[in-house]
């Protein structure tokens, strides 16, 4: 009886992990330029910041709330790269921007990738806690 009790608690774990929403505590945002004459981004500049991502367990929108401000960025298309451990949303934001974010867990970033006039621009936010 404590195996059956046992094997359904792990099984309803596991089916509410497999299903849950994923947060994203930041600490940190910076913010670049795309330079072509230099190949990369430069001229970034950061401050201190605690905000939030959260990505709905579908993975079809995610917000990203500040003390000021929440934003809704609904998910177009999604990737997962294997090989460096990372996964890419393009995006529509709630006033219909558009982005590639890429959340790199690993490194601890999630990195945001937009135009604004006529000018390729990197945000990066420093992640503290994934739960």
């Amino acid at each position: 009886m404590k195996k059956l009790i046992f094997t359904l608690l792990c099984s309803v774990l596991l089916v509410a992990t497999a299903f849950a929403q994923t947060s994203f505590s930041c600490v940190y945002r910076e913010y670049c330029v795309w330079s072509d004459y230099k190949k990369k981004f430069v001229d970034c500049e950061g401050y201190e910041e605690s905000s939030l991502f959260v990505i709905n367990d579908n993975e079809t929108i995610f917000t990203h709330t500040i003390d000021e401000m929440k934003s809704s960025y609904y998910v177009t298309s999604r990737e997962y790269d294997a090989k460096e451990e990372i996964w890419s949303y393009q995006v529509t934001s709630d006033v219909g921007n558009k982005y590639l974010y890429v959340i790199d867990p690993k490194n601890k970033q999630i990195r945001g990738f937009y135009l604004r006039d006529g000018k390729t621009m990197l945000v990066v936010f420093t992640i503290k806690a994934i739960f």
